[in-house]
């Protein structure tokens, strides 16, 4: 039971990255790995995301599943085996070993602002079409005409993240990355999720955790 403690102190709220209306620009800012660490030693993993909206949580882990699994990782979505709403770690343990999942992606939100960036007014000039230099009217077609915008702001929710790989066997951390996203406004949730994933499956490779194997 202790060794899951993990996973109900971290989990993620994941709206919080996939807000109504929002899409990110995403950056791992720091990444930790084990040094003792052999390298793909982690055969099946279970990616646990929380949410209050459960579509987010399934849009999170299924695409964290499907990149794992093209990086030849095998992973399963916790929902699709102890469905949606808060998980108890008692089950998360034993759902664990019955599907002989000897590892668990956790991640947990670290810091939430909001940061506000302003864009001064800008001036444009345009020169007038075909001047003509031969006298006075060349000189007078020169002239500039002008176009003036004005300032404005804009807002940004800026969202630190925590993403750790827990071994099961013996609740050690192994890997550890912390993100940065700023959130914009956009119509599409899924906008921001699949390049954080992406992201998070990259730095696994390039620090030797997880890497696809050779045909």
């Amino acid at each position: 039971m202790k060794r899951m403690t993990h996973v109900a102190v971290c989990s993620v709220t994941l709206c919080v990255l996939a807000l109504a209306g929002c899409t990110a620009s995403t950056k791992l800012i720091n990444v930790w790995s084990d040094p003792t660490f052999q390298t793909n030693s982690i055969q099946k993993i279970m990616v646990v995301g929380i949410a209050q909206n459960s579509s987010v949580r399934r849009t999170f882990e299924n695409s964290f599943v499907t990149s794992l699994q093209k990086q030849g990782v095998q992973a399963v979505a916790s929902y699709t085996l102890l469905g949606d709403g808060q998980l108890d770690s008692a089950r998360v343990h034993d759902s664990l070993k019955q599907n002989a999942c000897d590892g668990v992606f956790v991640t947990r939100l670290l810091d939430r602002k909001t940061v506000e960036t302003y864009y001064p007014p800008t001036t444009s000039y345009v020169s007038a079409p075909s001047p003509y230099y031969g006298g006075w009217y060349g000189c007078y077609s020169t002239g500039y005409a002008y176009t003036t915008s004005p300032g404005y702001s804009v807002e940004n929710q800026v969202i630190n993240l925590e993403t750790n790989l827990y071994r099961e066997s013996d609740a050690k951390l192994v890997w550890s990355a912390l993100s940065e996203s700023w959130l914009q406004q956009t119509a599409n949730p899924s906008s921001e999720i699949d390049p954080f994933v992406q992201q998070l499956v990259y730095s696994l490779g390039t620090s030797k955790v997880v890497t696809k194997a050779k045909k």
